[in-house]
């Protein structure tokens, strides 16, 4: 079946479910904001007028307008072309890699090497992770008993929350190097803990405003394929979960080396690097609640996807899920430990 004939009676919302596979939520509001292709400010709507999708950005061709549906606006935002994205519609597996035809969003007109420099100085200023430092505490506040290998993928420093120019706090931060399939670093993901306790940090603006206690610096490459390397492969088996904790909490569960893509649809992205030997994938998805719009768990979704591509890649493959739907592997990990009584509250690394 074609494409077309797939899509001819589809209703908005459907339309919309497309869109939100491939482009962050905050870019489908509706209203005036930031280009997710060329970048600028307060010149890209998201109205979906026909329900198809429908956009417009009013300087996104070469300082000219460019409008479309949820088709031009994929393939624009990804890379992927038209045949690619067909092909995962009618229910082929997605392109290895989805190339961004344009960066995601510039930051303040930052180019590409100043961002790998900004990065590259967030990282160089962190400390690695010792025991009973704040990202310890808080790391066994979430996946107590944890034992795992020290991770050189992690580390500490204390630094600004800034928003809207403005600084919210200095808080402990875990810093997390997010390594594309080639080894390159692309971003450093950021978590603000609180300072008096393990837990992320509660930050809220002078009106009122609750903001993210995790987020990405400015992103360098293409994030798709890459994850947190956690911990290294062993004997050619790797794991992948969404969070940091979830995945911590995976590796006790199962005894996986598991590493880190942050969301679920760089999740669905991931991509196995080359020359490290590994030949089993196991996949640990979260157990989202049905999303009324596509009638699919979110996180069971995305994980399933990345399990057929990784299959017809030759890779053996391996899908889990929590036994409750509502949950991940953190938190099944945190019912097995009550339950248990399994000894010892702090982290460990070995």
């Amino acid at each position: 079946m074609k494409m077309s004939d797939i899509t001819k009676n589809w209703t908005p919302a459907q339309w919309d479910a497309l869109v939100l596979q491939y482009l962050p939520e905050r870019f489908l509001t509706g209203k005036p904001g930031p280009c997710p292709m060329c970048g600028g400010n307060d010149r890209f709507t998201y109205d979906s007028k026909s329900g198809r999708g429908d956009w417009v950005c009013r300087q996104c061709a070469n300082g000219n307008p460019m409008a479309g549906d949820a088709i031009l606006l994929i393939c624009r935002y990804t890379g992927m072309s038209f045949l690619e994205l067909a092909r995962v519609v009618e229910g082929e597996p997605a392109p290895a890699i989805v190339r961004p035809a344009h960066p995601p969003i510039r930051h303040r007109g930052m180019s590409d090497a100043a961002k790998a420099r900004r990065i590259e100085r967030v990282w160089s200023s962190a400390s690695p992770l010792v025991p009973g430092d704040a990202a310890m505490r808080y790391f066994a506040a979430r996946v107590p008993g944890l034992v795992a290998p020290r991770p050189s993928a992690l580390r500490l420093a204390m630094m600004d929350y800034r928003h809207e120019h403005a600084v919210q706090g200095r808080y402990p931060t875990i810093v997390a190097q997010f390594t594309r399939p080639d080894g390159r670093m692309a971003t450093v993901h950021r978590t603000a803990l609180d300072p008096a306790k393990p837990a992320k940090a509660l930050i809220v603006t002078a009106d009122g405003e609750i903001l993210p206690a995790k987020r990405n610096d400015v992103t360098a490459l293409p994030l798709p394929g890459g994850a947190v390397r956690l911990m290294p492969p062993r004997d050619g088996v790797l794991g992948v979960a969404e969070g940091l904790e979830t995945a911590y909490a995976a590796h006790m569960l199962f005894g996986v080396p598991t590493w880190c893509c942050l969301n679920r649809v760089l999740l669905s992205r991931f991509v196995v690097p080359q020359g490290l030997g590994i030949h089993t994938l196991h996949v640990f998805a979260d157990f989202d609640e049905i999303d009324p719009k596509t009638r699919k768990s979110p996180g069971m979704a995305d994980a399933l996807a990345l399990a057929k591509r990784a299959r017809s890649e030759g890779l053996t493959v391996h899908v889990h899920r929590p036994l409750v739907r509502g949950t991940d592997f953190c938190d099944q990990w945190l019912t097995a430990y009550r339950l248990q009584g399994i000894a010892g509250q702090r982290a460990v690394c070995a």
